[in-house]
């Protein structure tokens, strides 16, 4: 621009010394200049630039307000950019980074640096803030005057939405999640969050409970709801209330439902509001136990949930010996039943259901279970305290859920039959044409699956298993035929047997403009999120074009491989045998980030032990899954069709439901562990080996030492 190969130049500051050679345009933007900080190390409070003396200070090269900073005889890092810097501060290479607040904080939460927050205006005085405006060279005023009519001629809420857009959401057009009424600063928050671990007790029914591999109950459906309203991705976790508050205090996961506020819990939760209030009662089934107060069981044997909120205060007035802490609520009932206890304190949803579940007869509630300032179990969401403005967002979620459905959730769970109880079918009826079909193969219909596809599918023992098998049962027990798995050893060996009808269909597959040749498609009976799972050190993305040139992993064969080389043909994509040597090759840096489905990568992330491994981005288009059929027989398309659309909405929800469910298991990947052993095996031979010679060395060392001394003695003396 100085030597005249520009004519004008953007994003440039006022300053005395520039005004020698550039005349400017009045400001078009301003944005205020802040300090921003490691959370954990936390800056001194800052009024003055003297209060910065000491701090290594990070600064874009040659911006505007350096020449301040380095007068007042402060430590200055420079960095070629935004970006850079953030990244400085991330890395602990700086104690505090200069820079325009709003492009620092995107900055940092795009990244994936949570940790790092702004301070506050950094004291500048006059350069306080930068102001941004279009510079032509001296000489040029006739340029100068028509670019400012220009900006002069840009309304100013045409501006206003390009500052919210561009500063709030790096381009991303606004829109609103749902119909919840959020922030603009909320959404930003939302967008940058992964997929949501939440935790649910697997034997709390009706609130949540395992059923059938699934996790089902009142605090679920207020969870999905939730979700439907905020836009979060939520993957369930079951176990036992112990277990559960472990993780939530150890980052295992992020949201703990069934939770009840008290204080010393803040230390490790953010509380929701309530969304539900269970009466706690005394069940028992011995007669002439009478309750109206914790002191009349002060003689019998009572059992209640380890770790439960009132547990303290129960033992303070009842003493320990006659208190029993199950790990389980079944255990819990189990014991009544057994007569090993006399009284079961718990919540009264709970305790019915248990009751019926177990069948034990005789069982009364001796009365309401109340104690100074706890009238009821108050179930809300606990939010470990880094996610706090999430605790926000979901009270605005609860809030928003209106009086009718909440009426819904509850008469579903909490009313006199439990809806997943009943089994019954729909109506179901063939045409003639379709019985005849049916009849002149022995109502016998072949499929291919993928052998490598859980939770949603895969081969075992033989066996169709997953979330597909559990769609098959239930199409096979109400069109009254079977199904016969025609066995493969990879996806794409499926589907060349479905390209040369060796089998009539799939279960799970999606429809695409090459897959159209030789396979029809019903209409789509699952959804499933489609996400880029990374190293745990790689940062967050926005978009697949982030990824640049780096290799991208993905089954081969998959529907969005094809689609992904038509809408991203820069996207250096490397097709894999199966989901495990994909994500196995992503572990070992053979691949930058590997596509699949949340489902999947969950399933597989777990059962492989691959802690090294997590989700950095949604890619922007879902797994829409249909049963697809081959092409030369229309009528099994019109069957599957059929059956898909009979298929009721609580019948797709325990279907969702199952590849939403993931249980954790502990699995140690021996293979590295073997390779940390042994390396760390070769360094202490190493530190050994060197220790030994290191004290050679010093020894000849020091027998030289004493023979110069020696010499040097000898010599003064002989001359």
């Amino acid at each position: 621009f100085l030597r005249g190969d520009l004519d004008a130049i953007d994003g440039i500051s006022w300053r005395p010394d520039r005004a020698e050679k550039i005349l400017f345009t009045t400001p078009y933007h301003t944005r205020e200049i802040y300090l921003m900080q490691d959370s954990e190390l936390p800056l001194p409070p800052v009024q003055t630039l003297s209060d910065l003396q000491g701090l290594r200070l990070g600064v874009v090269e040659d911006v505007f307000y350096s020449r301040e900073l380095a007068e007042a005889g402060l430590k200055l890092n420079h960095y070629d950019s935004l970006p850079s810097l953030v990244a400085a501060l991330a890395f602990g290479w700086i104690d505090a980074a200069v820079g325009p607040r709003l492009t620092l904080d995107y900055l940092a939460n795009k990244s994936g640096f949570r940790f790092l927050e702004l301070n506050g205006p950094a004291p500048l005085d006059r350069y306080s803030e930068e102001d941004f405006r279009i510079g032509v060279r001296v000489g040029n005023p006739e340029l100068l005057q028509e670019i400012q009519q220009a900006l002069d001629a840009i309304p100013q809420t045409r501006i206003d939405n390009l500052l919210q857009r561009w500063q709030e959401f790096g381009g991303t057009q606004v829109t609103t999640m749902g119909n919840l009424p959020i922030t603009a600063r909320q959404q930003q928050y939302l967008s940058g969050l992964g997929p949501l671990r939440v935790g649910f007790m697997e034997d709390y029914a009706p609130f949540s409970f395992a059923d059938g591999g699934r996790v089902l109950g009142l605090s679920v459906d207020v969870m999905n709801r939730l979700a439907d309203l905020t836009g979060i991705q939520v993957i369930p976790v079951q176990a036992q209330w112990t277990e559960l508050i472990d993780m939530l205090k150890h980052g295992e996961i992020d949201i703990l439902a069934n939770m009840s506020y008290r204080p010393e819990r803040e230390t490790f939760a953010r509380f929701t509001r309530p969304y539900h209030v269970i009466p706690n009662v005394v069940f028992t089934l011995d007669d002439t136990l009478n309750y109206s107060d914790v002191k009349d069981l002060k003689e019998y044997r009572v059992a209640l949930g380890s770790g439960i909120y009132y547990e303290d205060t129960v033992r303070e007035i009842l003493g320990d010996s006659g208190i029993y802490a199950y790990d389980s609520q079944q255990s819990m009932m189990q014991a009544l039943r057994e007569g090993d206890v006399d009284a079961v304190i718990t919540a009264l949803h709970s305790g019915n259901y248990w009751i019926r579940q177990l069948g034990i007869s005789g069982a009364r509630i001796a009365g309401e279970f109340k104690l100074p300032g706890m009238a009821g179990e108050d179930l809300r969401f606990g939010v470990r305290p880094s996610l706090s403005p999430l605790a926000d967002i979901l009270n605005q979620g609860l809030a928003s859920i209106t009086p009718t459905e909440e009426q819904v959730i509850e008469n579903r769970w909490l009313g006199a039959s439990l809806p997943y109880l009943d089994k019954s079918a729909p109506d179901f009826e063939w045409t003639k044409e379709q019985q005849r079909w049916l009849d002149q193969r022995n109502r016998e219909i072949t499929f291919c699956a993928d052998p490598a596809w859980m939770p949603l599918e895969g081969i075992q023992d033989g066996k169709h298993v997953g979330l597909a098998s559990d769609a098959l049962t239930l199409f096979s027990k109400r069109g009254e035929l079977s199904f016969r798995l025609v066995e493969t050893d990879s996806w794409p060996e499926a589907v060349e047997a479905a390209k040369s009808r060796r089998c009539d269909m799939f279960p799970l597959a999606m429809q695409t403009p090459n897959r159209l040749s030789y396979l029809d498609f019903t209409s789509p009976y699952l959804e499933v999120p489609n996400v880029v799972v990374g190293r745990i050190s790689a940062p967050f993305i926005q978009r697949l074009s982030e990824l640049g040139e780096e290799p991208v992993g993905i089954v081969e064969g998959y529907a969005f491989a094809e689609l992904l080389e038509r809408r991203n043909p820069s996207l250096n994509l490397v097709t894999v045998n199966s989901e495990q040597e994909g994500l196995r090759q992503l572990q070992n840096g053979d691949l930058a980030g590997y596509i699949t489905t949340l489902a999947t990568a969950s399933y597989y992330m777990q059962s492989m032990g691959l802690a090294d491994l997590k989700v950095i981005g949604r890619v922007p288009a879902d797994w829409s899954l249909s049963v697809a059929t081959r092409n030369d027989e229309p009528m099994l398309q019109g069957i599957m069709q059929q059956l898909v659309a009979s298929l009721t909405a609580e019948e797709r929800d325990q279907l969702e439901r199952t590849w939403r469910n993931v249980e954790i298991k502990e699995q140690v990947d021996y293979t590295l562990l073997w390779q940390v052993l042994l390396a760390g095996l070769v360094i202490t031979t190493l530190l050994f080996y060197w220790n030994r010679k290191l004290g050679h060395l010093n020894r000849e060392l020091a027998t030289a030492n004493e023979a110069l001394s020696y010499l040097s003695v000898t010599d003064n003396l002989t001359g």
